[in-house]
């Protein structure tokens, strides 16, 4: 296999790898967001908020999404960037 085969190969395996581990930490941070969003917490539910509170239960609505999308566009990258490194086009 060539160089460029192996390059392909083996940005696959990376941006798989990325896939994997944002299964495997998507449970724990959706529990860590349910318990930081509760009662005893934030109380994000609650109608009185402040508006420090509410921007702290917005962050926190939106670090899982935030996160899936940062740990699919570094796989990503990497794949491109070591496609095109491998090709000559960096």
């Amino acid at each position: 296999m060539n160089k460029k085969g192996q390059v392909l190969i083996f940005g696959i395996m990376l941006m798989v790898l990325s896939l994997i581990l944002v299964t495997i930490l998507g449970a724990p941070i959706r529990e860590f967001v349910d318990i930081s969003r509760d009662a005893d917490h934030l109380n994000c539910s609650s109608n009185t908020l402040s508006t420090g509170t509410l921007a702290t239960c917005l962050v926190i609505d939106l670090f899982l999404p935030y996160f899936v999308g940062a740990a699919l566009f570094l796989g990503g990258s990497f794949l491109i960037y070591r496609s095109a490194a491998s090709s000559g086009m960096i």
